[in-house]
């Protein structure tokens, strides 16, 4: 298999999502917390009152079909369905393939973090998230609200920007004090020193930044970091 493309960067390397060597995926794999539903059962109607727990995205297909993927965040699966007729079910992250291309599933702790179709020749398009799901409810806000969307996006930036420069130095300064560094090299004293209710504001208003980027898809190698978070 080819090296992942970042299609964010455009930088090349190995797939940060762990989709590499997933191509024979079957049915179902890996433990669930609960039975995977049958193969060709119905998609259920999406209830608004489980957007904590669950999303929905779906595409028009190329053959006029319609391949919608529904995500248990709970248990941390995905499943597949096939003009509402479910196909396939497995942890994420994960890469459904849907005969020649291919739908790549990705979480963070705060919500999705990759959702595509691949085609065959490489092309990539973002699945459309579904009405009554939280990432429908973001992109309704910026097209009938694009300064709204403008600002809480930049203010997302800005929140986890502060939080790289507040928060770092003060856990660096933690782990070099820990005595398996400390005994081999010289701690770090941080520069920054914050009360406990500061550093607890910023854990908090970095967490609704994390969710933000989330539900708006929008993904920096370094400032989420902390998102990474749903391993297959």
């Amino acid at each position: 298999m080819k090296d992942w493309d970042d299609p964010w960067t455009g930088s090349t390397g190995k797939d940060p999502h762990g989709f590499d060597g997933l191509e024979g995926l079957d049915d179902d794999t890996g433990a669930w917390s609960k039975p995977a539903p049958e193969p060709g059962s119905p998609l259920p109607p999406f209830r608004p009152s489980l957007s904590l727990q669950r999303t929905r995205f779906a595409i028009d297909l190329p053959d006029a079909s319609t391949a919608t993927v529904d995500v248990d965040h709970m248990s941390g699966r995905a499943s597949l369905y096939l003009d509402d007729r479910h196909l396939r079910a497995a942890d994420m992250p994960v890469r459904f393939p849907l005969g020649a291309d291919s739908i790549e599933v990705a979480a963070s702790r705060y919500g999705m973090q990759r959702i595509h179709l691949i085609s065959a020749n490489g092309d990539q398009r973002r699945l459309d998230p579904a009405p009554g799901t939280p990432e429908h409810w973001r992109a309704q806000l910026s097209r009938r609200h694009p300064g709204v969307g403008r600002a809480l996006a930049a203010g997302a930036i800005t929140v986890l920007v502060a939080n790289l420069i507040l928060l770092a130095p003060q856990l660096l300064e933690v782990v070099t004090h820990l005595p398996l560094w400390a005994d081999r090299f010289t701690p770090f004293d941080s520069p920054i020193s914050l009360p406990a209710w500061a550093n607890t504001a910023l854990t908090l208003t970095a967490g609704l930044a994390g969710i933000e980027r989330a539900l708006t898809l929008r993904h920096h190698r370094l400032l989420d970091a902390e998102t990474y978070g749903v391993e297959g």
